[in-house]
């Protein structure tokens, strides 16, 4: 009888530590069904890091709590809103951080308004993805940043 009772408080126990526990999340964090660890899950070090694709995977992993919705993980291992992360150096002349930018289609000298600003606006909540932009009344002319007279579509009056 004693034998019994200890196998079927062994099986009860095999059956109850394969039940998933509740995941609870923390601050900023969202539980992901299918989580996949991808470069812009975190603060970025650099302007390439968002661009790295990330692959789902063919079967998913056990359920996580990861950053929400325009959060990234902070060194400290926390989520903090994307504007928060420590900025990383623009390399490239005539360019500025901007941890948020606004969206534009294009900063292409083929799209360049004499007022220095995107000519397309669109009102629309973005993924936030910080970046190296051209500095205002400057647009791009062969990957650099050039001011809005060096556009070659401009004519000079």
């Amino acid at each position: 009888m004693m034998c019994i009772n200890l196998i079927s408080v062994l099986l009860l126990i095999a059956i109850v530590s394969t039940i998933p526990a509740e995941l609870t999340c923390g601050l900023n964090e969202v539980i992901d069904d299918c989580p996949v660890d991808c470069p812009y899950d975190y603060c970025p070090k650099d302007e390439h890091q968002d661009k790295i694709p990330c692959a789902k995977p063919k079967e998913c992993p056990p359920a996580k709590c990861k950053c929400g919705f325009n959060y990234r993980k902070a060194e400290n291992g926390t989520c903090i809103h994307t504007t928060d992360c420590p900025p990383f150096e623009c390399s490239r002349p005539n360019e500025i951080y901007q941890s948020c930018p606004s969206y534009c289609p294009s900063e292409d000298c083929s799209e360049a308004s004499a007022q220095g600003i995107c000519p397309y606006w669109l009102l629309i909540v973005v993924h936030c993805s910080p970046r190296c932009k051209c500095i205002e009344h400057y647009w791009k002319k062969d990957g650099l940043c050039v001011p809005y007279e060096e556009c070659p579509n401009v004519i000079s009056s």
